[in-house]
């Protein structure tokens, strides 16, 4: 059996304050950033990652979420890089906390964006989508 992927949906809430959420708090901290007022920056960064984050499905961000812990515990705990490897232990674990939120915020805009661009082209371009073949599985035989 040959299915064809539509339509890729990995929104949670498709609210429409969830993309004006992501300008503001974009706009916020472009204004800190300009500005150099670090508390600024900081609230418009945390305004975008909270939209991000309600835009995507929990089960996204939670496997992100594993990923960027995997990948922070091993670039600063396991094998630290040359300016991490003098720091101490509560800092290289802040760091890695810290590298997981940034890398789960990031990939979740990414996997959201990618989603947006597959819809568009195979829906409204008609552009060809992914095809899976499928075959029906069979019953395990009780023992």
């Amino acid at each position: 059996m040959i299915q064809q992927v539509k339509r890729v949906d990995p929104y949670w809430h498709t609210h429409p304050m969830i993309p004006t959420g992501v300008a503001i708090g974009a706009i916020l901290a472009l204004i800190g950033y300009l500005r150099a007022t670090p508390v600024l920056a900081v609230a418009g960064g945390v305004v975008v990652a909270l939209a991000i984050l309600c835009a995507a499905r929990p089960v996204l961000s939670a496997v992100l979420g594993t990923m960027g812990l995997a990948g922070g515990l091993l670039s600063f705990v396991v094998v630290p890089n040359l300016s991490a490897a003098g720091w101490s232990v509560s800092l290289k674990l802040v760091a890695t906390l810290m590298f997981a939120a940034f890398y789960m915020v990031l990939m979740d805009a990414l996997i959201l964006v990618l989603a947006v661009l597959y819809n568009l082209f195979s829906d409204t371009f008609g552009l060809s989508a992914v095809r899976l073949e499928l075959e029906a599985a069979e019953e395990p035989v009780a023992q």
